[in-house]
């Protein structure tokens, strides 16, 4: 894997998570209408991410730091969605694509916006932490005999 800012904190989020708090506002009358930016319960930088992955899949996987040039390149030759959302990917653009606008500082540590909540704020319990999503997702990392390499597969 390659990256550009290795050290750069976050707080990711589980996907069912995000869902959790979509059905919540869905079905709970006092909810209706609420927007939470949510955050997950790990504060980890993009390195300690890929650890997790490493131990999920029972395999070493390594961190190459680039430049953000580099990075680009590296996806953009991937195919797929790696290519099509690479800039998206590493916050040179925003999610609601506005050009020149991002939505990540690209500062180690950002600080902590009150805007941001986490699923404990918003639902009364706890978010699975990263490495629950690792586990989780430890077969979209690994080859099996069964997946045909292709774009983005390599």
């Amino acid at each position: 894997m390659v990256e550009p800012y290795p050290e750069q904190a976050g707080n990711p989020i589980h996907e069912r998570d995000i869902a959790d708090v979509v059905v919540a506002d869905l079905l709970e009358p006092g909810r209706r209408g609420r927007v939470d930016t949510i955050v997950g319960p790990d504060t980890l930088t993009k390195r300690e991410q890929v650890a997790a992955i490493a131990v999920a899949v029972g395999d070493h996987i390594t961190l190459d730091e680039v430049t953000p040039e580099q990075a680009l390149s590296f996806y953009r030759e991937q195919g797929g969605f790696a290519a099509d959302d690479a800039d998206w990917l590493y916050g040179l653009t925003s999610y609601d694509g506005v050009e020149g606008d991002t939505d990540e500082p690209l500062d180690a540590n950002p600080s902590r916006d009150s805007a941001y909540r986490t699923l404990a704020d918003v639902l009364g319990r706890p978010g699975r932490s990263y490495a629950q999503w690792a586990r989780d997702h430890a077969s979209d990392f690994t080859r099996t005999a069964d997946r045909t390499a292709g774009p983005g597969h390599d």
